[in-house]
């Protein structure tokens, strides 16, 4: 089957445009979601633990006790009790922060099986978001399951490297050039596992909305599907990285401008208003960052789905279906789809002026222009526009 990564980031945000109601509304409404039920969380075991007020009686010891050697008393002979101490941490931070990672995975797999049935052209609605919480613990033990196994795998390869590091030490320990290289590829070497073993489970999730497999069972597949397909699916992500240097410019210009801007302002000011100009100053650097967070996040709800609608038409590509004919197909949590026959994995963009193959008669020939210039040659299609 044919493999187009540029035409299938097409196929995603045209799929985009069609989804009603828009993927960036419910990409705000998982973000909220998300947020909002992990800050409730932490409140709620924060004042059974006692956490929150063990901050609050923190805070407060600071200001009553002015002498450093008094207050340092005070906190560890009354505040930092072992009991408090280990109520808060083990309720308050470890079970509050297990918590909220689960209710995130949660989400994410609802959010996958929007954008899966998204690029499907099904016109998924917001239920699709909550669709696998009748089967939650299938579900997070799955995630569960994914996680243990990364992070054996990338402590597998912390220790070789820590190993490869000392043996580094020890064979170029004094000569200094070979040991920065040999770091550098160890460091490399260490990055290229790490990705290698995120990008092997990556089909995980897509597993479980589309087929209903859970546990084990999706492991495999996913390892199966993307046996001699990462370095793809790596290409694709890594096809993205220049609107996340968009994002780390606009942050980049809001702070330069914000710092030149606190500059000129002082210097204006003079000494007899020295105090108004830094509050001003501080406030327009300020307003300038907020706005490029703002803009970011703006940026950030529009490409949550198109990354995911990219992947999600990758896991097409993988199980060797065309994306173009599940419009009204059946599907979901739970509802595997019909085998599919072989089918030719390819997208025809939209005709435009230039479209066509560019070849026909010169100037003075027969046509649909005759005597006109040359018909020019097709220009490629772009993913992105720094592609």
């Amino acid at each position: 089957m044919e493999y187009n990564r540029v035409q299938l980031k097409l196929a995603a945000k045209q799929a985009m445009k069609a989804q009603r109601p828009h993927p960036m509304l419910i990409t705000l409404l998982v973000v909220v979601l998300s947020n909002v039920v992990c800050q409730l969380v932490m409140r709620i075991l924060g004042a059974v633990s006692g956490s929150d007020k063990l901050l609050r009686e923190f805070m407060l010891s600071s200001q009553l006790y002015t002498d450093p050697e008094d207050w340092m008393q005070y906190i560890l002979f009354n505040l930092l009790s072992p009991g408090r101490i280990a109520m808060a941490l083990v309720v308050g931070v470890i079970l509050g922060t297990v918590l909220g990672s689960l209710w995130v995975a949660l989400m994410n797999v609802g959010y996958k099986n929007f954008c899966l049935g998204m690029v499907r052209r099904q016109q998924p609605q917001t239920g699709a978001l909550f669709s696998v919480f009748p089967q939650f613990g299938p579900v997070l033990g799955t995630q569960i399951l994914v996680g243990i196994f990364e992070f054996l795998w990338i402590l597998l390869f912390a220790v070789g490297a820590v190993a490869l590091l000392a043996a580094a030490v020890l064979l170029f320990g004094e000569l200094e050039g070979l040991m920065i290289l040999a770091v550098l590829a160890i460091y490399i070497a260490l990055l290229v596992g790490i990705v290698w073993v995120t990008l092997r489970y990556a089909m995980v999730d897509f597993l479980i909305v589309d087929r209903g497999v859970t546990g084990m069972e999706a492991i495999r597949e996913s390892k199966r599907l993307m046996k001699g397909n990462i370095g793809r699916l790596f290409l694709l992500q890594l096809s993205f990285i220049g609107w996340y240097l968009l994002e780390y410019g606009i942050v980049v210009v809001c702070m330069t401008i914000g710092l030149i801007a606190m500059g000129s302002s002082m210097m204006m000011g003079g000494m007899a208003n020295v105090e108004y100009a830094v509050v001003g100053s501080v406030f327009v650097f300020l307003g300038l960052m907020i706005v490029s967070v703002i803009i970011n996040s703006i940026i950030n709800l529009w490409l949550m789905p198109y990354i995911t609608g990219a992947q999600a038409l990758f896991y097409d590509y993988l199980q060797g279906m065309d994306s173009a004919g599940f419009g009204g197909g059946q599907g979901g949590w739970g509802q595997p789809y019909p085998p599919q026959q072989s089918t030719s994995y390819t997208w025809t963009p939209t005709s435009g002026p230039n479209s066509g193959t560019g070849i026909g008669p010169g100037p003075g020939g027969a046509g649909p222009n005759p005597g006109g210039p040359a018909p020019r040659p097709p220009k490629s299609s772009k993913d992105d526009p720094w592609n």
